[in-house]
């Protein structure tokens, strides 16, 4: 899929407050050798999510709770594919059902086998856990003091973000909770499509600490990628025109983007 859609893994500390909440951000998305202005808007509520981001291209993803479905929209290319609860559970039956084949054939055919399947079952496997490391670096961004935080997997930083711990950015339970379930969506689509991940590293912060990033960035290769900065705050209901699909837009087979080298 483009790899330019952006998809949200939020969550924030609990607050009670209203229950809309509203952030944008703007900055820069690297398209090939050249920075193009970026934007971002999220947006939640309870039971429903919304992220907007234009910058190279422009995408929604679309988080509705009572449906069960986070569905990312290019708006570009008038396409949009969903995610469901269960989306990851198509990897583990698929890898089961090779490895099934594998263990019926005769030895010198299984290992000609396997050694032509290594890199498809690699492709499928699960990624190195995102692990968030806390630096001492102090920023202020808007009026806001913040707390650089480094994503890593293994050795290699793919997120930072600058969280801050002001009331100003507390979300209600409900909400909260909304955007915990839709992280699992999202978990499932990383496993699902290898080359998502670079797409769906954007607002993602630890989930066990207080702040909210008021900076998030994505690394590509060990190069940025990604930078956005927080603008607005306000606590606006989501309009449902938001959520809607044109009747003219392709929905694109899931079973497609699970296929080796996407």
């Amino acid at each position: 899929m483009t790899r330019t859609w952006i998809t949200l893994a939020l969550c924030c500390a609990a607050g009670q407050l209203s229950a809309q909440f509203t952030t944008t951000f703007q900055g820069i998305e690297r398209d090939g050798d050249k920075d193009v202005p970026a934007s971002a808007t999220f947006s939640v509520e309870n039971g429903r999510v919304a992220m907007l981001m234009k910058g190279a291209h422009s995408s929604r993803m679309l988080f509705d709770q009572t449906a069960q479905v986070l569905r990312v929209v290019n708006d570009e290319d008038k396409t949009y594919f969903d995610i469901d609860k269960h989306a990851g559970s198509g990897v583990d039956a698929m890898m089961a059902s090779m490895k099934k084949q594998l263990d019926a054939m005769p030895a010198a055919q299984r290992a000609m086998a396997e050694q032509m399947m290594q890199g498809a079952m690699g492709s499928m496997s699960q990624p190195t856990p995102l692990e968030y490391v806390r630096t001492r670096e102090k920023l202020t961004v808007a009026g806001y003091e913040c707390t650089r935080v480094e994503g890593m997997r293994g050795q290699t930083k793919t997120t930072e973000y600058c969280g801050t711990t002001s009331d100003d950015f507390k979300i209600s339970d409900a909400e909260r909770q909304t955007i915990l379930e839709m992280q699992g969506y999202l978990r499932n689509f990383t496993i699902m499509v290898k080359s998502a991940d670079d797409a769906t590293r954007a607002f993602q912060w630890d989930l066990n600490a207080d702040g909210y990033p008021v900076i998030t960035r994505c690394f590509k290769n060990g190069k940025l990628s990604l930078d956005l900065t927080f603008q607005s705050l306000s606590r606006t209901p989501i309009p449902d025109a938001v959520f809607a699909v044109p009747t003219d837009f392709k929905k694109v087979d899931m079973n497609a983007m699970m296929r080796p080298g996407r």
